[in-house]
């Protein structure tokens, strides 16, 4: 069941043991049209929503909000009261550079665990593709640390790993809550992705048990049977059971072949001896 109205207005940033900082830069309303900064908008409601269902949220920003954004932020109501971090300063204002990692799909390094230490940097960037690799760009140019979600070590995607701005969130945030990267991913990214878990993996290597597993059982079946010797040097199988199951029936074929022929030898000797009796009467 959803939560309650009461149980979300509890379920604070302020009280939540989750210290991860998840932070969207807002600082590129510039390369966006009005029907994009329409859609980073709701995405931010969408990533408001997720980390206030959560039972830790995470401990949300927005930055650099300006502009066309701030705009279409007023006009949706008073989001100033949501229970996330609004603010027009640059990220890089808020915390120190050593502790900044910027995501971004084009960056050479793998993320592999969050470090409630850093802040996770999401580029508030919707151009379908129009900028391919702009906040990569910028993150370099400011000197602070990029990474990328490590989607390609645990997944076979039919598509590009290009995510929007809630489904990364809801990655981090389903980490958070579970420190496992494989279910994050399975949990949010949607089916249209094709995503697959690669030959290997923890999914992988589940499946890989669960055969396992149900390959010794169908043989401790076989061998309750009798299907399977007791001594398995004896090269005793199938096979030699069925032989001997047929060499049984045959034995029980000739046992009652023998008994019709008795059966039929006593009818006869009992007729002769019938007629022989009726002999010596006449006579």
């Amino acid at each position: 069941m959803a939560p309650t109205r009461k149980k979300l207005r509890s379920n604070t940033m302020a009280k939540s043991s989750c210290q991860t900082s998840v932070v969207i830069d807002c600082s590129l309303d510039s390369y966006m049209g009005e029907k994009d900064i329409m859609k980073l908008v709701k995405q931010i409601q969408f990533c408001y929503s997720s980390n206030r269902r959560s039972q830790n949220p995470m401990q949300f920003f927005v930055t650099g909000v300006h502009g066309h954004t701030e705009s279409r932020l007023k006009s949706i109501g008073d989001y100033q009261n949501w229970d996330v971090n609004f603010t027009s300063k640059d990220y890089c204002e808020l915390f120190e550079k050593k502790d900044i990692v910027y995501l971004s799909s084009e960056s050479d390094n793998v993320l592999q665990e969050l470090d409630p230490e850093k802040a996770y940097i999401i580029g508030g960037l919707v151009d379908h593709n129009h900028h391919k690799g702009l906040c990569h760009s910028l993150a370099v140019e400011k000197g602070v640390g990029h990474a990328q979600l490590p989607i390609s070590e645990y997944l076979d995607m039919k598509t590009r790993k290009v995510l929007t701005i809630n489904h990364v969130f809801d990655i981090l945030l389903k980490y958070t809550e579970t420190k496992d990267w494989l279910q994050s991913f399975c949990a949010v990214l949607p089916q249209r992705k094709g995503a697959q878990a690669r030959p290997g993996s923890k999914a992988s290597s589940q499946a890989d048990t669960q055969t396992d597993t149900l390959t010794d059982t169908r043989a401790e079946t076989q061998t309750a049977d009798g299907c399977v010797g007791q001594n398995s040097d004896s090269g005793t199988d199938c096979s030699t059971s069925s032989t001997g199951n047929s060499a049984q029936n045959d034995e029980g074929e000739n046992h009652e072949n023998s008994s019709e022929q008795s059966t039929n030898v006593s009818a006869r000797d009992q007729t002769n001896s019938i007629s022989s009796k009726s002999d010596v009467e006449k006579s």
